[in-house]
């Protein structure tokens, strides 16, 4: 059988999932050497979210994070995660302030980009693969999971084709949700194989549901290239599968893995030992429970989303009627054209939803977000907004189109 490689997400989709980003620098240099000999394929070690805790929360130069990381590790590939015209902020950047960032990405010493879109629009990842295609670094980009009638496996093979014709060096299948099982691993996985040709397919996804050990398993034997995995006490729960039990797998089960078990063990005390001085949270493996996974396929509202919504449902007094902000919230995503439910698509679902339930008129108050949705802000949709709830969001608003790339230099 092949090679198995690995992905390491513990200073990255680990510490986000389950410390909300809150791991200091000086936590990571320690053991950031081992890691590098440990025989990763790439690290992952930067996103939006965790720079912008770096900097509110931890006081801390991410800039000066990623070069102390790098120096820190010159043997591996190094990478960080852009989500699309946003990058690390909220807002849309033009492409010149894009090109910035990615040069000077470059200049800490990252030799990778992983990029993704929510809405999986292409379109708005094209010039970041392009500049950092002219400057030497590896493209990554992600294609992002959803359950809807229009995400189909045709719908993501056809994506990921388009990703190989633009010269990336890998797709990634990434389930932000953990909404994949195994029986749909089973036909996504060759059909974007298929899709790809000769690219490696790598394939990340979470915890949260109980299935993502397994649907890890399922996509090994269908020629998955490349494994996303943490540390063990910074895996399961919402995070992601642990690397040692991935490992463990494969080498059980024929594959090639170039991994130093011992190294592996290391790093995974070492967390353990972080996580009790600072008093963090170790990942607790999630028990699959079907009544669960359907309620949570309806909404697709994540983990972090929930306790948020939940906690503002109390501030109003009104935590009794989270139930039914579910029930709206599913609905309103299927009727605006089934976003997938990343940031900020969760968010600008779930604040219509609410206004929905409250205020007992359906769309009577709408945020000016899902207006800019509407009109095309963020990008193209997977499925059109259904003609009357448009016009509802719509009412009294410019609805001219608005162009995602427009006033941007090309």
């Amino acid at each position: 059988m092949g090679e198995i490689r690995f992905n390491e997400e513990t200073l990255r989709d680990g510490q986000q999932s389950l410390w909300a980003n809150r791991m200091t620098t000086s936590s990571m240099l320690p053991i950031a050497e081992t890691m590098d000999r440990a025989g990763f394929s790439s690290i992952n070690i930067m996103s939006g979210s965790a720079f912008e805790t770096c900097i509110l929360y931890l006081y801390e130069n991410p800039w000066e994070r990623l070069r102390l990381l790098s120096q820190h590790m010159p043997k591996t590939d190094l990478q960080v995660l852009i989500r699309g015209r946003s990058a690390f902020g909220w807002k849309r950047f033009p492409n010149d302030a894009i090109e910035l960032l990615i040069k000077c990405l470059k200049k800490c010493g990252i030799k990778g980009l992983a990029v993704f879109d929510g809405l999986n629009d292409l379109n708005n990842i094209k010039w970041h693969m392009q500049v950092a295609k002219e400057i030497g670094l590896q493209i990554h980009p992600a294609l992002v999971f959803a359950l809807s009638p229009v995400h189909t496996d045709e719908y993501y093979a056809g994506k990921a084709r388009e990703c190989a014709e633009m010269g990336v060096d890998s797709v990634t299948l990434a389930d932000a949700s953990g909404l994949l099982t195994p029986e749909r691993v089973k036909t996504l996985v060759p059909a974007i194989k298929k899709a790809i040709g000769h690219l490696d397919l790598s394939f990340v996804s979470h915890c949260g549901t109980g299935l993502g050990t397994s649907c890890y398993q399922e996509a090994m034997k269908l020629g998955v290239n490349v494994l996303s995995t943490a540390s063990t006490p910074l895996s399961q729960g919402n995070s992601i599968p642990s690397t040692w039990e991935t490992l463990s797998f494969a080498r059980e089960n024929g594959w090639q893995v170039n991994l130093n078990d011992f190294l592996v063990k290391k790093i995974d005390d070492y967390f353990y030992w972080v996580a009790y001085q600072e008093k963090k949270p170790i990942g607790q493996r999630v028990p699959f429970n079907l009544n669960y996974y359907k309620k949570y396929a309806a909404h697709q509202i994540p983990g972090g989303m929930m306790s948020h919504l939940a906690s503002q449902l109390k501030n109003l007094g009104l935590e009794h009627r989270l139930p039914e902000v579910l029930e709206e919230a599913g609905r309103v995503r299927q009727e605006i054209g089934y976003p997938v439910m990343v940031t900020p698509f969760s968010q600008i679902v779930a604040v219509q939803a609410v206004f929905n339930v409250i205020q007992k008129e359906r769309y009577r108050t709408v945020p000016s977000d899902l207006c800019l949705y509407a009109r095309g802000y963020y990008g193209e949709l997977a499925a059109p907004i259904e003609p009357n709830i448009k016009d509802r969001i719509l009412e009294g608003e410019d609805p001219t189109p608005i162009d995602p790339a427009e006033n941007y230099l090309e």
